[in-house]
């Protein structure tokens, strides 16, 4: 059991915050590229290796347990001359470190295409001797690293017959070196002799339980069909559920959706993503025997991929695309916040990785207003400490008050987050209560998207700006329950508009928040939302602020980019630009123009395949030719998303001097030194 001074510790460890928020904000430092993005702890709990992001380039950190003195293990810009990334680490045993390395090999124009190639390296643990890279040349992947094996460690090669083998790491070659005649590919260790289990068919993943025996695979039969193939004692095969496809519609033509990805820790059961979804976005958890069903995780908003689990088979992370790159998105614990006792602050607690023995483990600690942080918690003795953090300079800098409430519209209860300064507000000009303006942000999506209560760096950029900022989760939005999510249909220009508004207007009845002074500012879908209700809600706002928004609804739904599937899709859930023209016109802000009574700012890029740049441009054309006053800048790399971290920096500078022009900041001044207004 963990002591009282033990769990103090742990709080104030979590929850330090300053006396004060931020006077200055430097608007870089909320988008800068991570400084920590993973750690895992050795099987005996002395190492820690570190995946970090240090002078511009990747780097994977050896970490002493008990010094914390830090050695640079693989430097990515001295180990890889190419464009390259480190996707995943896992330790194999006390001396060995698998990475997954990604490596972007530019292609010719006209001749050869762009390709990410991927191969796994096994790391050596540095000694007095230079650190030994070896690789695994044979395509396939790392199954399992069989920690309490020394030196060997379990990797899949699919093909017609898809086989696990048992790989020693000594008889690997070195990363790089050419192989002279007398030598084998990864040592000649494909071979009958080594191998663990075959099946007939190309199988995309294995499942294992933690101590590496293999449970099942999933694979892709000769006759087309999908199957989890689950293995008995003897390692033979008996299909336990199969799917058909159909590849005109993309849809799976029995009606089954979900799909496994990971072994569950029990029998016949496993997480699944729903093949049916849109884009990826909610872990199921599935017996197979039984066909229970139920949903464990959902995603705000990018597409999962992959999961990661915890010692006991549960959930850890998730692996979500984002602008093509894999980030991973950790996932809050009951049981280690219980543990931790953080009281009623909301925050995210998850293990990330853990001894052989248990004693030591990675924590992740993350709060609405605090950026992800890493923690080494030991239990014999008591003890955690400090070990890195994603964000390093805005460590215990930034202090907010997060309130939680609901508005109902129509019998709906609509959840919203309401984060507000904790300092205490300026009085306005010519005003003695002290009041904050509210920036209204509406998420993107707008279906199957929600926005939740950990850090979100807008939020606190604006917050710690001095402004008070509303999220919405209207109808349609995702994380909550069925009847919130299917409430959205059809409702991209009513309903939803309407929960936004209401939950503004219950917000803005507060004594501390200032009601003269709102602006709405939103992307994709929250973009259109920041056009529409100073439409819909004349003399409310004072400003609206759009980036990569949607300014007719016709356009966006007849777009040529689209599966078969997403076009049925929107279609259903948007509107049928055949049958619905003028209804979906009617709710289309660029026909609206004319009635438009406050300043925008426009924002868009040109590589943007989501929404199209001619949304802005048609706006920015109606907005011209009806003498309306609107600010206007165009990313000419800019996609679909704020862009690199120099690109954010710079929308967001001139964000800042759109609100303080508008919302009668003290002196018409910026809070911060921004100097410029222009891409």
């Amino acid at each position: 059991m963990l002591n009282n001074r033990f769990i103090g510790f742990i709080v104030l460890l979590f929850l330090a915050i300053p006396l004060h928020a931020m006077a200055k904000v430097d608007s870089k430092l909320f988008f800068q590229r991570p400084d920590m993005l993973l750690a895992k702890i050795s099987p005996d709990g002395k190492q820690i290796a570190a995946l970090r992001y240090v002078d511009d380039t990747e780097k994977i950190v050896l970490i002493d347990s008990k010094t914390k003195t830090q050695t640079i293990w693989l430097d990515l810009a001295e180990f890889s001359k190419s464009e390259s990334k480190i996707s995943n680490i896992t330790w194999i045993d006390d001396q060995h470190l698998a990475a997954q390395f990604v490596e972007i090999k530019k292609g010719v124009e006209g001749l050869l295409d762009t390709k990410a190639v991927q191969r796994l390296l096994i790391l050596q643990r540095p000694g007095n001797e230079h650190v030994k890279v070896f690789s695994v040349r044979t395509k396939g992947s790392l199954i399992h690293p069989l920690p309490a094996q020394k030196n060997e460690f379990l990797y899949a090669k699919s093909g017609l017959s898809s086989k696990v083998y048992t790989l020693k790491i000594d008889k690997l070659g070195l990363h790089g070196k050419k192989l002279s005649k007398l030598h084998k590919v990864d040592g000649g260790q494909f071979k009958k002799s080594n191998e663990v289990v075959s099946l007939k068919g190309f199988a995309t993943r294995w499942f294992l339980d933690q101590s590496g025996k293999i449970k099942a695979a999933f694979n892709l039969n000769r006759e087309g069909e999908w199957q989890l193939s689950q293995f008995d004692e003897n390692n033979e095969t008996q299909v336990i559920h199969s799917w058909k496809f159909n590849e005109d519609d993309d849809k799976a033509t029995d009606g089954a959706k979900l799909l496994p990805i990971a072994y569950a820790g029990e029998e016949n059961s496993y997480y699944c993503l729903d093949f049916n979804e849109e884009q990826q976005r909610t872990v199921y958890k599935v017996n197979f025997e039984t066909a229970e069903e139920r949903i464990v995780y959902q995603a705000d908003s990018y597409k999962i991929v992959d999961v990661n689990l915890t010692k006991d088979d549960k959930l850890a992370a998730v692996k979500v695309l984002n602008e093509g790159k894999i980030d991973t998105v950790f996932i809050a614990s009951n049981q280690a916040k219980e543990k931790f006792s953080l009281g009623n602050k909301s925050s995210l607690i998850a293990e990330i990785s853990t001894s052989a023995d248990s004693r030591a483990s990675i924590y992740y600690g993350e709060n609405h207003d605090q950026p992800g942080e890493f923690f080494l918690v030991q239990t014999k003795p008591n003890k955690v400490e400090y070990i890195g953090a994603m964000f390093p300079e805005l460590k215990q800098q930034l202090s907010s008050k997060l309130i939680e409430n609901t508005v109902e519209v129509e019998g709906l209860k609509i959840p919203y987050l309401l984060t507000m300064p904790e300092t205490t507000p300026k009085p306005m000009p010519n005003s003695e209560q002290a009041k904050y303006p509210l920036v209204i942000m509406p998420h993107g999506g707008p279906i199957d998207v929600f926005d939740n209560r950990y850090y979100n760096p807008v939020t606190q950029l604006l917050v710690a700006s001095g402004y008070a900022v509303l999220q919405v989760n209207f109808r349609g939005s995702s994380g909550y329950s069925t009847e919130l999510r299917d409430a959205g249909k059809k409702q991209f220009g009513g309903l939803m508009l309407e929960d936004i508004y209401r939950a503004a207007e219950q917000v803005m009845a507060k004594p501390d928040i200032d009601d003269s002074n709102v602006c709405t500012f939103g992307m994709s879908y929250g973009g259109y939302a920041a056009m529409m209700l100073p439409l819909n809600y004349p003399g409310k706002f004072k400003c609206a602020v759009n980036f990569a928004g949607v300014s007719d609804v016709n356009l966006l739904v007849n777009r040529t980019t689209v599966s078969v599937k997403q076009s049925e899709w929107m279609k259903e859930h948007i509107g049928d630009s055949i049958t619905e023209y003028e209804q979906l016109k009617a709710i289309s802000p660029v026909y609206l123009a004319a009635q438009f009574q406050v300043p925008i700012l426009i924002a868009h890029g040109v590589k943007d395949e989501i929404v199209d740049i001619e949304h802005a441009y048609r706006m920015k054309l109606m907005l011209e030719k009806h003498n309306k006053p609107f600010e206007w800048i165009i990313d000419p790399d800019g996609t679909h998303s704020f862009g690199s971290p120099e690109q954010t920096t710079k929308f967001f500078d001139a964000f800042l001097l759109f609100l303080n022009k508008h919302l009668n900041k003290e002196n018409g001044e910026a809070d911060s030194p921004f100097l410029y207004n222009k891409f």
